[in-house]
């Protein structure tokens, strides 16, 4: 890597990375308070197991079904204001979410709270493909998704506080939740409208040696000429590759999400903990998460290839499933979840830089709206079902059978994805 290149790549990282790994923090954890939230709110409102489950999974029918139209308008508006948008809108509508009453507004706040943060992860994993060269993608990506199981550690750590907060000024725990957890998303989208760049032509940090051997370097990735008519996106959808990337995000993300959804309450009917102990496992697998998240980044970038992160990692998951399901001691139900975020962290890195890696035909943005919004149509369905079988059984333990299931389902699928994009490039 020339001076000039390294020194933009740098730059790049610092000016970037840190405003969006703060925007997906509180994304992320927007999306995933109703689990702490739920141990009071399910009790104030009468909310069975299904019904939590339905408006739990009701976010990622929402977000699937605008996700693509969401980085097409990305692409029309630039990453600047479109991220900023919906920052400042999931930001509000979560912040809705502390005056819920009936299992109709819970519903409608979860599938509007999808509709508004529809399009942030794609069209950041586009963005960065536009700012970061192939051996230093890895690397920035894994910084940037990072903010996703730190964002588990920082709900299990001050979820115990904030629901303390009960009765204060009239409102339960669980509504200062959504009330305090929601501000912070509104003023960083302001700081993206502010602070983000759109492309690097349009920066003044960067010399003019700088700016050209950062774009001479991305050249081959999507640069804004994607064809967004409806045939241009069925083609990206038929394409083997995509189907197979698709497979692999859909079952992770639906087991390792259904999981995080209903963690807290999960961990307090295994091991008999109160919120407080289980929300410091939770923590703890969280900051596990994001090291190995970290770790497996720099391991795929220099390796120069992704697949033998992504292999193990998932066989750490299978693993870490079984265990939780298997197990009656507390200890080795805590092993098990440390040993199934491990191997969350590192194939959540090996994935999303896999997808600008074998997307390399200027088809990234349409590509990783596909492969996402497909994936979160089986993250609506499997909480609801998911909170059927805790409904039907008594426990979470038949609905916990499914997690290892699935990813050994994903690692089929890995190993069949690395042997087509071998046999292309053969």
């Amino acid at each position: 890597m020339s001076p000039d290149l390294s020194r933009a790549v740098s730059k790049a990282g610092w000016r970037i990375l840190p405003l969006l790994g703060f925007g997906y923090l509180f994304a992320y954890i927007d999306r995933v308070n109703v689990s702490f939230a739920s141990t009071q709110m399910n009790v104030d409102l009468g909310f069975s197991a299904t019904v939590y489950g339905l408006g739990a999974g009701l976010f990622y029918l929402a977000y699937a079904l605008v996700e693509i139209p969401s980085n097409v308008l990305l692409m029309r508006f630039g990453a600047r204001m479109w991220l900023a948008r919906i920052m400042i809108m999931w930001g509000l509508i979560a912040i809705a979410m502390m005056f819920v009453k009936t299992p109709v507004q819970f519903y409608s706040l979860r599938f509007l709270l999808g509709l508004s943060e529809a399009g942030f992860f794609p069209g950041v994993m586009y963005y960065l493909s536009t700012w970061f060269p192939t051996r230093q993608r890895g690397k920035a990506m894994g910084l940037f998704y990072v903010a996703n199981p730190l964002a588990v550690f920082v709900m299990g750590f001050i979820s115990k506080p904030l629901l303390a907060l009960d009765g204060t000024a009239g409102f339960r725990g669980w509504q200062w939740m959504f009330m305090i957890e929601g501000l912070p998303p509104v003023l960083i989208g302001l700081a993206i409208l502010l602070f983000l760049p759109d492309r690097p032509a349009k920066v003044s940090w960067l010399s003019e040696g700088e700016r050209e051997s950062l774009q001479k370097a991305v050249t081959d990735h999507p640069q804004g000429h994607e064809d967004h008519s409806a045939s241009g996106i069925l083609h990206v959808l038929a394409d083997k590759r995509v189907l197979l990337l698709t497979a692999i995000y859909l079952l992770t993300l639906a087991a390792g999400t259904t999981f995080i959804l209903s963690a807290p309450a999960i961990l307090m009917e295994r091991t008999g903990w109160d919120i407080g102990h289980a929300g410091w496992l939770i923590s703890a697998g969280g900051l596990t998460a994001a090291a190995f998240m970290l770790i497996g980044g720099w391991i795929t970038d220099h390796r120069g290839e992704r697949y033998t992160v992504l292999f193990v990692a998932l066989g750490f998951d299978i693993v870490g499933y079984l265990i939780i399901a298997a197990a009656s001691a507390p200890w080795l139900i805590a092993t098990g979840l440390i040993l199934s975020q491990v191997g969350r962290g590192a194939h959540s890195t090996a994935q999303v830089a896999l997808w600008a890696d074998v997307l390399k035909d200027r088809r990234m943005a349409i590509g990783a709206a596909a492969i996402s919004s497909t994936a979160n149509i089986g993250v609506w369905l499997m909480p609801i079902g998911f909170g059927m079988a805790k409904d039907a059984t008594g426990g979470y333990v038949a609905g916990l059978w499914a997690m290892p299931v699935m990813h050994v389902l994903a690692l089929l699928a890995a190993v069949a994805l690395w042997r087509n994009v071998r046999g292309r490039s053969a």
